[in-house]
């Protein structure tokens, strides 16, 4: 009888084999499924001179490995920054290179009409072409910090909407690691969960990104890079994000847990830390040099004509007008009249010595936050080189990043996803297993009837 037992076993782990084969190929196409493998091992014999009692199927084991898992959770964290910084630079580049936008050509044609009106210093046509042009630069002006400001808006806007994203993730993650402690402790297979855990962990990687530690009762350590909890065992932080003062877009990024609440300290990486690293280290120097070069043009052209005088023979008065808490959006001109502008240095209408303090300061250089003294073309035509340059370089790190995530993700596949002719393959070995076993219990059954005709 011990053969047919032992024929038992060996159906029973082969038909095993055969369900674990049979769930592998229906979950082929699952995303971030993990192929599994029935582990059997020899039941050892119970008596003297005994081969052995058979087959068990010890446990289900999950393919998997935690450090390649990781890798492509590190590897997703920077295609995602990469792939945020890149949208952020190039519509930055667009902005700065539209044809509406283009400060640099503003002056231009502000310093043409200036240059014009030396001709005939006292003609109302020329005195109104400078207007008409300083008007036009002003909202050149305006119209670019407008649209610096709807970018800020919008990417704030993403950011708010990564938090709750990652926040919900955070929530169902924990759950998971709740029900994974408890399917272990009770024997189940929690492969499935484990699954689902890592696809939410991946999704949450493209948020921020992430560190993790893996517990001895199944449950998974969550942490930000720079150490801060995200998840511990079925507890999930909350992400939020607090305005700062006098700052229309800018946030604090902080982390509330266990009723405590961190600031979020180094990069965040992912999705998150782009938008963050975007708005204060390049939005914000970006319109800090705008309304540097606004005040700058609206205070020395208005200097330059305080000290002229118009046609009347009275006192120059200013052209440009600006609030100091946004000189680049609320810059405008005066309701000045071409007789009013004070091209003259000593009230003679045909003296044109303030005129050309005027076109002298296309060339004065003037202090601009990260750009240095330069007058205020080359300001501009420095910060869009300087954009153009970072956005190649973005493009450079995106692809760079999508080489490493594709790698990342085919390690992970190569060792964990299905392979359809290796189940197919499976399928016969346990098939043809199973068949065997079939075989020796219906030998076992002969040899028995054998022995009873012998009675």
């Amino acid at each position: 009888m011990n053969m047919i037992n032992i024929g038992l076993s060996g159906l029973n782990a082969n038909k095993t084999a055969l369900d674990v084969t049979a769930h592998n190929v229906a979950n082929v196409n699952t995303v971030g499924y993990s192929r599994q493998q029935a582990m059997m091992s020899a039941l050892a014999g119970r008596e003297l001179f005994s081969a052995g009692s058979g087959v068990e199927v010890d446990s289900i084991r999950r393919v998997s490995d935690q450090f390649i898992v990781k890798q492509m959770w590190a590897a997703t964290s920077q295609q995602a920054a990469s792939n945020a910084n890149l949208a952020n630079m190039t519509m930055l580049e667009s902005l700065l290179g539209g044809e509406g936008f283009n400060i640099s050509a503003g002056l231009d044609s502000l310093f043409s009409a200036l240059n014009d009106a030396t001709l005939k210093p006292e003609s109302t046509p020329n005195r109104q072409q400078i207007i008409n042009e300083a008007k036009a630069l002003s909202r050149r002006f305006n119209t670019l910090s407008e649209s610096l400001h709807g970018q800020g808006n919008r990417i704030s806007d993403k950011a708010t909407a990564s938090i709750e994203h990652a926040n919900s993730l955070m929530n169902n993650i924990a759950d998971i690691n709740h029900r994974v402690v408890e399917t272990q402790a009770t024997g189940g297979n929690p492969s499935q969960l484990i699954d689902e855990r890592d696809v939410l962990i991946k999704q949450l990687s493209e948020v921020v990104e992430i560190s993790s530690t893996q517990q001895p009762n199944g449950s998974l350590q969550v942490t930000l890079a720079s150490g801060q909890p995200l998840i511990l065992g079925s507890d999930a932080a909350q992400l939020k994000a607090t305005p700062i003062v006098n700052e229309p877009f800018i946030q604090n990024i902080e982390i509330d847990f266990a009723g405590q609440t961190f600031a979020v300290t180094g990069e965040l990486g992912g999705q998150l830390g782009a938008y963050d690293d975007y708005l204060k280290n390049t939005l914000k120097p970006t319109q800090q040099a705008l309304n540097e070069m606004a005040e700058n043009l609206a205070s020395e052209f208005n200097q330059v004509l305080a000290g002229g005088f118009d046609l009347n023979g009275d006192p120059g008065q200013a052209l440009f007008s600006f609030d100091p808490n946004s000189p680049a959006a609320s810059l405008d001109i005066t309701a000045i009249t071409p007789a009013e502008l004070a091209l003259s240095s000593d009230g003679t209408p045909g003296n044109s010595d303030t005129l050309q303090a005027l076109i002298n300061l296309s060339t004065k250089p003037m202090a601009i936050t990260g750009l240095g003294n330069v007058s205020l073309n080359d300001a501009f035509a420095s910060m869009v080189g300087k954009t153009a340059i970072e956005t190649r370089q973005a493009a450079v790190d995106q692809k760079a990043a999508e080489t490493l995530f594709s790698q990342a993700n085919a390690a992970r596949d190569n060792l964990s996803a299905v392979n359809s002719d290796e189940e197919a393959a499976n399928l016969m070995t346990f098939t043809n297993a199973y068949q065997a076993n079939m075989k020796v219990i219906s030998t076992a059954n002969e040899l028995f009837d054998s022995v009873l005709r012998l009675l």
